[in-house]
């Protein structure tokens, strides 16, 4: 299997080659599949990249931290980002050795995603393997809870059990929520489980993939006083009073992490990236 620096290097070549301004495109065209670019295993990367990502995009929307009230850290954000992996995941289970190997070149991804995001926090080199060996650990029990909840009989108790599981690890078993606000998350990881199975092959593939809403937790309050509430908390109260459900536009540039730890933006539409934030 190609190894992640062997990866970025091999679609580095494969995209100099593709912006070669000179020559006809039949030229360009051949470069490429000189290069392997248009062959079954980078082509699988590419659309692996491209789904991959959009789980990072629907699991970094700000509703998440603020009407959904999942802590801004390491372990709440990487389990957020999980249960939508795992949904691809149960979506490429129909679709047999193919979606197999979809789904290694996607959990490789992922890790390699989790690697930065601890080189990201200042650990020592040396202790990222570590550090990443015990996000595993905790990483694959989450996985199993969501597939045993999923193989229950009937929409209740898929639900309940999905509820138990969010409640566990994305509010790191919170006793200040409600059961309300954690079954407001099965009910949305039921949803997109139902629309992901019924997504048109081509469009899931490349990438094309229609998440639904974060949640609205219209209604929904916490257990403690509003004067125990965090800051984020208190900012999703408000917003639960005025009704707003509208805050998931993060526009057209994403912030995300080169495999050093650096920040960098990209664009959605057009896929270009830039070290430094866009205006």
């Amino acid at each position: 299997m190609m190894t992640g620096e062997l990866r970025r290097t091999y679609f580095a070549t494969a995209h100099r080659a593709s912006q070669v301004a000179a020559g006809p495109t039949e030229n360009k065209s051949w470069m490429l599949n000189l290069l392997g670019y248009y062959g079954e295993e980078s082509t699988r990367l590419r659309n692996a990249e491209a789904v991959f990502q959009t789980c990072v995009d629907q699991a970094s929307k700000k509703a998440w931290l603020t009407r959904g009230r999942v802590v801004n850290e390491f372990r709440p954000r990487h389990a957020l980002l999980l249960a939508h992996v795992w949904l691809i995941h149960k979506r490429l289970l129909a679709d047999g050795e193919s979606g197999k190997l979809m789904q290694e070149s996607i959990f490789d991804l992922l890790w390699d995603d989790t690697s930065m995001r601890i080189r990201s926090m200042g650990i020592n080199e040396l202790s990222v393997n570590k550090n990443l060996s015990e996000v595993q650990k905790y990483s694959f029990p989450l996985l199993v809870a969501y597939d045993q909840a999923m193989a229950l009989p009937t929409k209740t108790e898929r639900e309940d059990h999905l509820g138990a599981a969010s409640w566990r690890n994305l509010w790191m078993a919170d006793e200040n929520l409600t059961v309300e606000h954690c079954m407001e998350m099965a009910a949305y990881l039921n949803r997109e489980h139902e629309a992901l199975q019924n997504l048109d092959g081509d469009a899931f593939y490349e990438g094309r993939i229609p998440w639904g809403p974060v949640p609205s937790w219209a209604g929904i309050k916490s257990l403690v006083s509003e004067s125990e509430l965090s800051e984020d908390a208190k900012l999703a109260a408000e917003e639960d009073a005025d009704g707003a459900t509208d805050d998931d536009d993060l526009g057209e540039w994403r912030e995300a992490l080169a495999v050093n730890g650096k920040r960098y933006w990209w664009h959605v539409k057009t896929r270009e990236s830039r070290w430094e934030k866009p205006f």
